[in-house]
């Protein structure tokens, strides 16, 4: 169990940095969805970001294990929706990698946003406010005063930064979201490493 807890924090760290610099790429990039996706550097930034999030996955998986009993029930809550969350994040960056290129050939629009579809425009929001999950995790690790502060304020930046309107594009968004997952997994391999020192 030792390895796995660990495992977990550097999976964390690895994660954010993965998101961070494929968000970074894709931000690069530029232009319509349509005219980026085609080309390497998306598909490049698309394969650095689903593996960020598997990553993260992991690491917050080792982060509620360790603050489970101290955590209680909103704390279980958030931990589902974290990682009903991240799955969700994983498809979209699954089918940015995979699926983004023949999109753009074939419908355009569907990657700009320029098409008028219900279930298009609910699967965006829906995405887009599920990163609040990562907030109540964040504010359930504060309670529970199992790690630093960091942490638990590392993830509720997490969670709450997409909620507020900035001057950038989406992908800076997730460099945000990169670096607040470093900042957590930092803070809690450092607690968890000083606790597992013989």
């Amino acid at each position: 169990m030792d390895r796995f807890i660990r495992f977990t924090g550097y999976a964390g760290v690895v994660g954010g940095l993965l998101l961070g610099v494929g968000a970074g790429i894709q931000a690069g990039v530029g232009g319509p969805m349509s005219h980026a996706a085609p080309t390497a550097s998306f598909a490049l930034a698309a394969a650095l970001r689903l593996l960020g999030v598997i990553a993260l996955l992991i690491g917050v998986t080792g982060v509620y294990q360790q603050a489970s009993d101290r955590a209680g029930l909103f704390g279980l809550i958030g931990y589902v929706l974290v990682v009903a969350n991240l799955v969700l994040q994983a498809g979209f960056m699954w089918a940015d990698l995979f699926l983004s290129s023949a999109v753009a050939q074939a419908a355009p629009g569907i990657l700009d946003g320029t098409v008028s579809d219900a279930r298009l425009s609910a699967g965006g929001l829906i995405s887009w406010f599920f990163n609040v999950s990562f907030a109540v995790l964040g504010i359930a690790l504060l309670r529970s005063r199992r790690y630093p502060r960091a942490v638990g304020w590392s993830l509720v930046v997490m969670g709450l930064i997409t909620l507020v309107p900035l001057p950038f594009d989406g992908p800076i968004y997730e460099v945000i979201i990169g670096v607040a997952a470093i900042t957590a997994s930092l803070f809690y391999a450092r607690t968890v490493s000083g606790e597992l020192a013989p």
